[in-house]
């Protein structure tokens, strides 16, 4: 997916800049294949992957808690208005 996303830096930039203004640390690491982010890419849709503030992740007791979830949720609203100001 890397090589789609290097295509289109703008992807990857404004998704930074949505994790910053939801005042979050930014910490960026490779994953292997097969997450949405990578089929949508390969299928045209340039789509990073951004958290979701899962706590063990694919195990039987995997959670996620509300304050984690409401960063996610400031996060994508943060990435909307970030493509609606630079159209």
């Amino acid at each position: 997916m890397k090589e789609v996303l290097d295509r289109f830096p703008q992807v990857v930039d404004f998704a930074r800049e949505a994790i910053r203004r939801a005042g979050l640390e930014l910490r960026e690491t490779s994953i292997r294949g097969g997450t949405d982010g990578s089929r949508l890419s390969f299928m045209g849709l340039p789509t990073p992957n951004i958290f979701a503030g899962e706590q063990n992740f694919h195990s039987r007791l995997e959670w996620v808690s509300a304050q984690d979830m409401e960063k996610a949720v400031e996060v994508i609203v943060n990435l909307a208005r970030i493509w609606e100001e630079r159209a």
